[in-house]
């Protein structure tokens, strides 16, 4: 077996992580391609892949996963359609595996619930011979595995945008909410490559909001019959879903400027209501319903080829609509004053919230800006949908988590802000994401316990006080019970005092808190919000 670098390593996972994100021609191809650069099969597995019985078994494959072949392709070819039912089962590719010209099986689970899933199976048998090899530490996956020296001043981004790809960043004007987006695109791309050092990068699309958006056209597109017959004007939002598509392995980011210039939940719908649709398929992808169905006129077919001229994103188009990918995130900037419309719970149960207001006047003058470190996609592409989708294999920490929301619930009690499923379903997604960024500033290993207080804190200012607004008459004391509950829920986790302020001597500061105080402050006006 060969010698592996840490760099290797994560490119190896990196690889193995996005199997389950290719069609299945480029599936087997890119296994072939992973187990001869890192030697991962010894002799005995290639016996098992060769191995009907063994295959049928282990991956509920009806099929031997390699066909050694000693003739020329054609003639293999030819003999194996001679079975009884005569499909053919391998791809016409000659591959060289194990010191053999070798046919990959083309048996393989189509996407479209007609036949069992058969992949998983076999992505886990390839994850275990990983661990087992190179003695990489996972459990069952390795979406675990994430990088933990990126800046901890990034880590809520990125674990707010894999925990759900819909984030709000609020905040004065001038702070860098925009920029910080096309960063983040950036830091998808190895330093120093065309992608890396381009003004914008092709994973990056930034889309201006107008104030008079009241529906989809400008963002998705309309039927337009001026010339006669009718054609589909594809807006900025389903040019960039098809790019998107065009390139599952790397995440794609769309920022909506200024979003709250005009109604959200207008020109928005059709997303809004989609996201809420992803779900986790058995083989690790997230599906969503089509943002566009298909259609059986002649524009459609017009509209798919002039999105993309990739012949598999096309057919999917045809077949199943458009729908949103797995590794598009969109993030909307958003500017609270008396020219903007205010979000309503609709919006906000549905994204990640992320308050930039704190501004450094020294910041950015030794260097353009801060390196956020290589994100690859497992950083920022989640596999996990629902909490059910996390709950099993980190039981203890779910708890841990839903006990302190059920404190913080209850407080919530008889208001319009009382949390439900979806919430829920996010916090725990959040402090699982966020478990693998476990270190400080200076390396040192942070105890779990703090790790999953600090998740907590930042999910409860995300997902719980972005909701509430009031006069003095409805919230006032509903801020002081709030503030007292999660002072006292992260101590009882972390066992560890929680303050609203940076500096107050051994106390750790807490974004929840602080916002509560600030909040409590506004009420001197007669009323307060988490935006105002």
């Amino acid at each position: 077996m060969k010698q592996i670098n840490e760099f290797e390593k994560q490119m190896l996972i990196y690889r193995i992580d996005n199997l389950s994100n290719l069609g299945n021609k480029d599936f087997m191809a890119s296994f072939a391609g992973i187990v001869n650069d890192f030697d991962i099969l010894q002799k005995e597995d290639y016996k098992n892949l060769q191995d009907h019985d063994w295959c049928r078994d282990t991956f509920r494959h009806e099929y031997t996963i390699i066909k050694p072949i000693s003739k020329n392709i054609s003639d293999a070819l030819v003999e194996e359609k001679k079975d009884n039912t005569g499909r053919q089962r391998y791809y016409d590719n000659v591959f060289y595996l194990g010191g053999k010209n070798v046919l990959l099986s083309s048996e393989w689970y189509d996407g479209k619930g007609k036949k069992q899933d058969n992949r998983s199976g076999f992505v886990k048998w390839l994850r275990s011979l990983v661990k087992e090899r190179y003695n990489i530490g996972i459990d069952n996956s390795l979406n675990n595995i994430q990088r933990t020296d990126i800046l901890d001043v990034y880590r809520p981004y990125i674990t707010a945008i894999k925990s759900k790809p819909f984030l709000l960043l609020a905040g004065i004007s001038g702070t860098g909410k925009s920029r910080i987006v096309r960063e983040l695109a950036r830091a998808c791309w190895v330093e120093g490559s065309e992608e890396y050092k381009a003004q914008k990068p092709k994973n990056f699309e930034m889309v201006q909001v107008k104030p008079n958006w009241h529906d989809s056209s400008e963002l998705i597109g309309y039927v337009s019959r001026v010339s006669g017959s009718p054609m589909f004007v594809a807006g900025d939002f389903l040019k960039f879903v098809a790019k998107a598509w065009e390139n599952p392995e790397v995440p794609y980011f769309l920022c909506l400027d200024e979003m709250n210039l005009a109604p959200v939940e207008q020109y928005f719908a059709e997303y809004l209501s989609v996201v809420e649709s992803r779900k986790c398929q058995e083989n690790g992808t997230i599906t969503t319903d089509p943002i566009l169905e298909k259609n059986k006129e002649d524009w459609y077919r017009v509209l798919t080829s002039e999105l993309t001229d990739n012949d598999d994103v096309r057919n999917r188009f045809l077949n199943d609509g458009i729908c949103i990918p797995q590794n598009l995130i969109v993030v909307g900037t958003v500017n609270m004053d008396e020219t903007t419309f205010s979000f309503s719970r609709k919006v906000l149960d549905r994204a990640m919230t992320i308050e930039m207001n704190e501004v450094d006047l020294y910041g950015g003058l030794d260097s353009q800006y801060e390196k956020i470190g290589k994100l690859e996609a497992g950083n920022l592409i989640g596999t996990a949908v629902e909490g059910v989708d996390v709950y099993q294999d980190n039981k203890d920490i779910c708890d841990m988590a839903l006990k302190y929301l059920e404190a913080v619930n209850t407080e919530l009690e008889g208001t319009p802000f009382k949390v439900a499923y979806r919430t829920r379903n996010e916090f725990l997604l959040y402090v699982v994401n966020n478990l693998p960024y476990n270190k400080d500033k200076d390396g040192n290993e942070l105890e779990q316990n703090f790790v999953i207080a600090r998740a907590l804190d930042e999910i409860t200012s995300m997902k719980i006080l972005s909701r509430i607004e009031g006069d003095a008459t409805k919230i006032d004391k509903l801020l002081d019970k709030l503030s007292a509950t999660i002072s006292e829920q992260l101590k009882v986790i972390s066992e560890k005092e929680y303050s609203a302020k940076k500096d107050d001597g051994e106390k750790v500061y807490s974004v929840s808190l602080a916002k509560l105080e600030e909040m409590k402050k506004r009420l001197e006006s007669g009323y307060t919000s988490f935006w105002s």
